[in-house]
């Protein structure tokens, strides 16, 4: 066999190493984009079912090898709110737990938990979020008045109107008046509404858009490579 006098050892090596550079790149680089696009896509659903920014930025996504190239690469996609979109994805049936009997709905009556606001409560949620009933007790230095008909339930607690909006506790200075103000009346206020059960909407398709974005990955490798 005669071997050209233009062959070098290794020449052919290095040659396999540049084009699998090559290809290593373009597969990391479209995976990157379609890994992104589809971060993209879950962030809309969330906005477009109404759930706002600070739900749809939950979603994250990362490519490894992070800041590397592969002829394998992984795109990894996660919410940092997984039981919200878990629950929207499925339509999930939300029962109560630990023995309880029923699941306590606030409505638009109950405060919102102030900043840096400390209640004695064993519930922990975070500033913004409503109060929970035993908060929602202490704030009013007021017991929740519970009425149960059937299979649905409210809970209601005495309170009097704020001079500037929401609702105050039903002081004896506020009830019988005070330095000239009128008296204000008390009066039961619907802080809950309980139920046994809630069927979550389906509102978030995860697996349409990821087949979708896997199958454009396909594509283009096979466009770019094929």
């Amino acid at each position: 066999m005669r071997i050209s006098a233009e062959y070098r050892p290794g020449s052919l090596t290095k040659m396999l190493d540049v084009i699998e550079g090559e290809i290593a790149d373009d597969v990391t680089q479209i995976m990157r984009e379609e890994t992104r696009d589809l971060t993209m896509d879950y962030r809309q659903q969330v906005r477009d079912a109404g759930m706002g920014n600070r739900l749809a930025n939950t979603w994250r996504a990362e490519v490894y090898p992070k800041g590397g190239r592969s002829l394998n690469p992984a795109g990894y996609i996660w919410s940092n709110a997984p039981v919200i979109i878990d629950a929207f994805a499925r339509g999930a049936h939300i029962r109560p737990v630990n023995g309880a009997k029923w699941l306590w709905i606030p409505t638009r009556n109950v405060p919102a938990r102030r900043r840096g606001g400390t209640y004695a409560s064993s519930v922990k949620r975070s500033n913004g979020t409503r109060m929970s009933p035993e908060e929602v007790e202490l704030h009013f230095n007021a017991e929740l008045q519970v009425v149960i008909e059937g299979s649905k339930g409210s809970a209601f607690i005495d309170v009097v109107s704020g001079l500037s909006g929401g609702y105050r506790r039903a002081t004896p200075g506020r009830t019988q008046g005070r330095r000239g103000m009128a008296p204000r009346k008390q009066k039961a206020v619907l802080m809950f509404n309980l139920v046994r059960g809630v069927r979550m909407p389906r509102l978030f398709d995860l697996d349409g858009p990821a087949q979708k974005r896997a199958a454009n990955v396909a594509r283009r490798i096979q466009a770019r490579w094929g």
